[in-house]
Parts: structure tokens; sequence; C-alpha cells
């Protein structure tokens, strides 16, 4: 879907997926609460809480890539499936490893496709041996974890409940269902893509990947950037806390069975607010995202008309700096989404390119924003946070812009 240039086949494929990524699946799913609840109360806080008791601090850019990592497959190929990065410590770095090692060559493939395989063929390498060698670790991976949901489907009802906490894996059955069903109805848009909705696993985990990938990096990158904020601001902390005290149940250690709803999660203005605003100030993705003209000429912005097959671009960079709409563009400033009126809040979210907008816009957005909400809760309910080490925070000049430094240590201690 990601990779697909023309606008039908791109809608007709997101619409295989629309429904399990709508928000009123989300925050309906007794399973997205289970995978939440796992997540929340069996691996982040018992670790988060082993930091706090030994006193130790921890390198969180990491671990949060752990964190998105676990939601995400967790929802993708059920929870006796997913990653479980929070708690393989190993198995993380390995894949971290293979995974950000291949960044710095993604231009040749993606821009100039022809070019480097022509010169790969004449014995010219622009891209190094061992991306390919990255790639196919993580392909791989990818395979077995598709293989493994698969067989899932497969168990009896009694195994499946043990194994898998209960949970289905959720988007690897919607696109696996959806792919069988097209490839039996054949149309203009998809008989280019006929072979690839044959009963195979290579198109399914080619798809996941990309979902597995923005996942994991841009939310990552995002609660990186987050605690960062907060844990600059104690009092913003206590506020947040009194905040997050109000759901029931609420979100501490010791209440391990039930979560609160994300409905009521959704209506906590604070919490939005900081959500928001490092969407805004720290977007992980401030890289133009690349637009292909229609076939009939179309004026952008005031421009004269273009023809067709024109690469044209916005970014959320620039968006999120119009000083009109955001004041002080460079602050980090919670306050800006509270207290506004309909109007203001309008013309803020109509420049708010964190996702992405119309046909294009992130299909994951909603389950992001579920996300981003709980673990925050989560863990500002439990614990304070303080810097120990920020050196390298500044924010990359990039497509996906993490931290320079790639990391950043922080200090825990449990609230009493």
């Amino acid at each position: 879907m990601f990779s697909t240039k023309e606008s039908k086949p791109h809608a007709a494929r997101k619409r295989l997926l629309s429904n399990v990524y709508s928000k009123s699946f989300i925050q309906s799913s007794k399973e997205v609460q289970e995978v939440t609840r796992v997540i929340l109360h069996e691996r982040l806080l018992p670790s988060l809480d082993s930091y706090a008791i030994k006193a130790s601090p921890l390198e969180v850019h990491e671990f949060n890539y752990a964190i998105t990592m676990d939601f995400v497959s967790s929802y993708l190929f059920g929870l006796s499936n997913d990653s479980n990065f929070i708690q393989d410590v190993e198995m993380r770095r390995r894949f971290l490893s293979w995974y950000f090692e291949r960044s710095e060559h993604f231009f040749w493939n993606q821009e100039i496709p022809r070019l480097t395989r022509m010169l790969q063929n004449l014995g010219i390498r622009l891209v190094p041996t061992w991306v390919d060698a990255a790639n196919e670790k993580i392909e791989a991976w990818m395979l077995r974890l598709c293989r493994l949901a698969e067989q899932s489907l497969s168990a009896t009802a009694s195994e499946y409940s043990e194994k898998s906490h209960g949970t289905r894996p959720i988007v690897y059955s919607q696109l696996s269902d959806s792919l069988k069903k097209s490839s039996s109805k054949p149309s203009a848009h998809n008989n280019r893509h006929q072979e690839e909705t044959l009963s195979n696993d290579l198109p399914i985990a080619s798809e996941l990947l990309d979902h597995v990938a923005a996942g994991m990096d841009t939310s990552g990158i995002t609660f990186t950037y987050l605690f960062w904020q907060l844990s600059q601001n104690p009092n913003l902390q206590a506020s947040l806390r009194k905040e997050l005290l109000t759901l029931s149940p609420p979100l501490t250690l010791d209440n391990k069975s039930t979560l609160p709803s994300p409905r009521s999660i959704d209506t906590l203005p604070l919490l939005n607010a900081v959500i928001m605003e490092t969407l805004r100030r720290h977007c992980a993705i401030p890289g133009s995202q690349p637009r292909q003209t229609p076939s009939t000429p179309t004026s952008l912005a005031g421009s004269p008309p273009l023809p067709g097959g024109v690469r044209v671009s916005a970014q959320a960079y620039s968006l999120h700096r119009n000083e009109k709409v955001f004041p002080d563009p460079e602050a980090w400033s919670p306050q800006r989404w509270l207290d506004i009126d309909q109007e203001k809040k309008d013309e803020m979210m109509r420049w708010f390119w964190a996702f992405g907008s119309g046909g294009r816009m992130c299909v994951g957005s909603h389950f992001a924003m579920q996300e981003l909400k709980y673990v925050t809760a989560a863990i500002y309910t439990n614990f304070t946070s303080s810097i120990d080490d920020d050196t390298g925070i500044e924010q990359a000049d990039a497509y996906t812009a993490g931290p320079m430094g790639n990391q950043l240590i922080l200090k825990f201690e449990r609230v009493s």
C-alpha cells in the first residue's frame, strides 16, 4: 500500500484494512484491550519498576522502539506471536541493528531503482551487500511471524485461547481473508496484481512489514520526545498525574486486571494536549511527503496548472511552523491545545499533518493515538521521570527524524 503510486490501486488496498484500523473498531475491540493490558501490566510497568527500585537510569529511545514494536506486532500477529521486545532485549537489539543499518542507503532503491539495478548487474553496487543481508534477515523474521499467525488461525479454540491470551492476529487475518476474496474478483485496477493476490504469504509479509516499520519507528520517536519534554517539567507531570488519577479504574501498578476504557482516555484534555504538541513540535516524519499530480492539469496552492505525472510534496515540518496558526512555533507548549474555541481548534487541525491527510493519510493513526495515550497514562500514573543524559537529543534533519545521538537516558521514580 505505501509504495503504490496509482491512486485507485492504493485506495483498493487501503479499503482491505480500513475497518480494523478505524477508531470505532479499535476502541470497541476486546482483543485490543487485552493486548494493551498485557503489554502495560505484564511487560512495561514491571520493567520500569525494576529500574526505579534499583535507581538505575534507562536508555529510553531504544526501549520506546520495544514498546511500539510490541504493540504493533501484537495487533498484526496476535500476542502469542508478537515481538516481545520489551523483555527480549537480545532480539530487540539484533532487529534494531538490522533495521537501522540500512537507513543511509534507502535513497538508491527508492529514487532511482532502475539505475541501481542496472549498475548492480554491471558489477557496480550503490548499496552495500550487508544492506541486502540485513533486509533478508528482516524479511525472514516477518515471514516467520506471518506463518505463526497462520498457525494461530488454524488452531482449535482451546489451543488458541491458551497460547495467545485470547487475541487473534487481527490485521493478518483481515488482510489474508481480503486478498483471497479480491483475487477471485478481477477488476481493471487489480489485474496487474493478480499474481500477488494468490494464496501465498509473500504479499502479506511485504504489506505488513510496512505496517511494522511505520508503527515502530514513528511512535517510538514520539515517545522519546514526549518523555524528554515531560522530564524537564515536574510541575506538568504532577498536573498530568492528577488528571490521570480521575480515570476509573486508574492505571496503577496494583490494578492489573482491567483498564479504563479508550473513550475515557480520550476525554483527558491535558493528556491529549501533551501528545498533540509533541506530534506537532517533534513530528517523527517532518520530511517531504511525495505525491504525483493526476492526468488532468491541476493547480496547487495557486500555482499555474501542473501537467499530470509531476512530483509534488508537502511536509509537516513547514506546516507545523505556520506562525499565524501556531504562535511561537518552536516552543513546545501543550497549553496551545487547551482552552481554545472550536474555530481555533479547527484551524490548528487543518494545519496539523503528523499523520498526513486525505486518501494517503496514515492508516494506523487511530491505533497510534490510542497507544500513545495508554502508554503515557500508564507511565505517568505510576512514575516521575527526570533527565540523566540528553546529549544529542536534537532532532536529525531527515525524512524520519529521531534524536541525532540515538539515545535519551532518563531516571524513573515510583510515585508514593
